[in-house]
């Protein structure tokens, strides 16, 4: 069975009846606490942004740190998992939309077996695969190796115990946010691996880390741009 978990919070009470379905459906799922800086005491947050900013001058915000250390808390869970060293564990947030369920839960296990690290979705549906490596796993949807600028969020990717452990160890300090894995994921150091078209995707939804996306992360038209760059780089590769 499909095994991971959804980061959620009792306060969630919009998303609460998406998460059920979420449960519903994968019964292999657990819920995870998400952590909210706004609502909860976190020791030394004021310092661990203040040298964060002083370190990489990157500002962090309250959103992004909780966000950052709810996953760090799944992946201690997968790290000292007793099992198959190579057992993938779906990680999803609590606007994390299933867009094939069929697809996902038939080709699971068989997808990521080759990967340490799987996006099954990213970077609203612009993460783009190298063609030389593109597998088709059916309903139109390609697995293969992602270009890795093309990587971004957390709402949908799963790992195996290798991963949660290298993870924790390069978040260890606070330098990028938790969907940022192409700044520190080291090349060659997992097998990564991601599907095209997104399996799964965000409920389009107000945000609960940026909502006013005061750092300017989703610009469509730039996104749009760069698409093309990535596009023409992965039909060559």
């Amino acid at each position: 069975m499909l095994q991971g978990f959804v980061i959620t919070a009792d306060h969630e009470e919009k998303r609460a009846s998406h998460v059920q379905e979420l449960l519903k459906e994968l019964p292999g799922l657990k819920k995870a606490k998400a952590i909210y800086p706004s609502r909860e005491k976190i020791p030394f947050l004021k310092q661990i942004k203040e040298k964060a900013r002083q370190r990489y001058q990157t500002d962090f915000l309250d959103g992004e740190i909780g966000i950052l250390l709810s996953n760090r808390c799944i992946w201690r869970k997968i790290a000292t998992h007793k099992g198959d060293e190579q057992e993938h564990f779906l990680i999803l947030e609590s606007d994390s939309q299933i867009n094939n369920y069929y697809i996902l839960s038939t080709q699971f296990g068989a997808a990521a077996k080759s990967y340490d690290l799987f996006f099954w979705g990213g970077w609203h549906g612009y993460m783009r695969l190298l063609r030389s490596t593109e597998q088709d796993i059916g309903d139109g949807y390609r697995i293969g190796t992602p270009l890795m600028r093309s990587v971004s969020c957390a709402h949908g990717y799963s790992i195996n115990r290798k991963a949660a452990r290298y993870l924790l160890q390069q978040t260890g300090k606070l330098r990028y946010p938790v969907d940022e894995f192409k700044r520190y994921v080291q090349k060659g150091a997992l097998r990564v691996g991601g599907v095209s078209s997104e399996l799964i995707s965000q409920v389009v939804s107000e945000s609960t880390i940026d909502p006013f996306n005061k750092k300017q992360r989703t610009k469509y038209w730039w996104i749009r741009l760069l698409d093309i760059r990535n596009r023409t780089i992965c039909y060559f590769s």
